[in-house]
């Protein structure tokens, strides 16, 4: 008995099998390194602490930077120290989370005095805030 291939002789399907599966991986890798991205905000160097923050949904994210002269970003956005309140109020009015809306404050480790001064201009209007910090590592 002979044995007959029954495929035919050049079959295209099966090499464009793997096309398909590389232009799902290309498709793929930028949607899935977007939510790698760190958040909205300046970057900062955080103090180390041995405390976990509580887990808040989509915190209105305060940073500040280091320096001679900080700058003040609410979000993405810049902002001078005298309206900072007033962007951190036009964030809250879409909170939707229920409760006083939550500020995530991120502050240099060199703008700690700055970043109490803020902490308690925004817990006297009554925001609930939390101070972002590096995890200490043991």
């Amino acid at each position: 008995m002979k044995l007959e291939l029954t495929l035919p002789e050049k079959p295209g399907v099966l090499h464009g099998l793997a096309l398909i599966d590389l232009l799902a991986l290309v498709m793929l890798f930028p949607l899935l390194t977007s939510s790698l991205a760190p958040q909205a905000g300046a970057e900062v160097e955080l103090p180390e602490t041995n405390f976990r923050l509580q887990r808040v949904s989509n915190p209105i994210v305060v940073s500040i930077t280091g320096g001679a002269d900080p700058q003040f970003w609410v979000g993405k956005e810049r902002v001078e120290r005298d309206g900072l309140l007033d962007a951190v109020k036009l964030r809250a009015e879409g909170w939707k989370s229920g409760g006083a809306a939550a500020v995530l404050l991120k502050v240099d480790k060199t703008a700690q005095s700055y970043g109490m001064d803020v902490c308690y201009e925004l817990l006297r209007e009554g925001y609930r805030t939390l101070w972002g910090a590096k995890l200490a590592q043991d």
